[in-house]
């Protein structure tokens, strides 16, 4: 099993076959959702590491994944209406949920520790704010609009739709890089997360769920961009 994973693969391509792989990337912020078709070795040109260490970590870690896997599916083997289905009832909803909780629990932090930590909670608050809307809108047109169109052209195989739904996922691609870039913002005013030493529980919550999150987002923009977008295109 040794070597499985190389520099040449896609990291989208590296997540399919191991999920697991999410975990490793976003410990060294290798952008695997909105820089899915980027291979390995150009991402890790981009970071100052040890690039051998990185794969090697990989590799072992996929070897264990493959001993003790018992329900891993791979999204490509998928037909696009199964992974919508997936991706609007395990993400969206998800993600719905968090924006909710976040909203109500980081307008206490505000409120609260206002006065000691004013200049990051109000960065905080914007920049969420700014996501939460950008996310709330996105979410409404990939149900109402573009899934229904993809499921639709699964049918028909209409050239026309398919036109429709390749200026949709233009657009769509665009919001997944501005809410990725929100979340880079969002990480540097939060230390990656990490709120403030002696803070209280609220505000230490408030901080895991955004980047419960992010994680969330990560996975859920890979489906999209890596797996359900390309899948598309090798059906016409």
């Amino acid at each position: 099993m040794r070597n499985t994973i190389n520099k040449n693969q896609s990291l989208g391509e590296i997540v399919s076959i191991f999920p697991g792989a999410t975990e490793i990337f976003n410990h060294y912020k290798i952008d695997y959702c909105c820089g899915g078709h980027d291979t390995l070795d150009g991402a890790l040109e981009a970071i100052a590491t040890d690039n051998e260490e990185i794969i090697d970590k990989l590799n072992n870690e996929y070897d264990e994944f493959v001993k003790t896997k018992s329900e891993y599916k791979d999204w490509r083997k998928e037909n696009p209406t199964v992974l919508i289905r997936h991706i609007v009832q395990t993400h969206h909803e998800f993600t719905k949920n968090q924006l909710k909780e976040i909203d109500t629990i980081l307008f206490k932090v505000l409120k609260v520790h206002f006065k000691l930590h004013s200049e990051e909670l109000l960065k905080v608050h914007r920049y969420f704010g700014s996501l939460k809307t950008e996310l709330e809108e996105h979410l409404v047109k990939e149900e109402e609009v573009l899934f229904p169109l993809i499921e639709q052209y699964e049918v028909t195989r209409s050239d026309h739709i398919l036109s429709e739904i390749n200026q949709l996922t233009k657009g769509t691609v665009e919001e997944h890089e501005a809410a990725g870039n929100i979340l880079k913002e969002l990480e540097k005013v939060t230390r990656d997360f990490e709120a403030p030493e002696g803070s209280c529980t609220s505000f230490k919550l408030v901080y895991t769920k955004l980047h419960d999150l992010e994680k969330d987002l990560f996975m859920h923009i890979y489906l999209e961009n890596s797996v359900l977008f390309p899948m598309i295109q090798q059906t016409n």
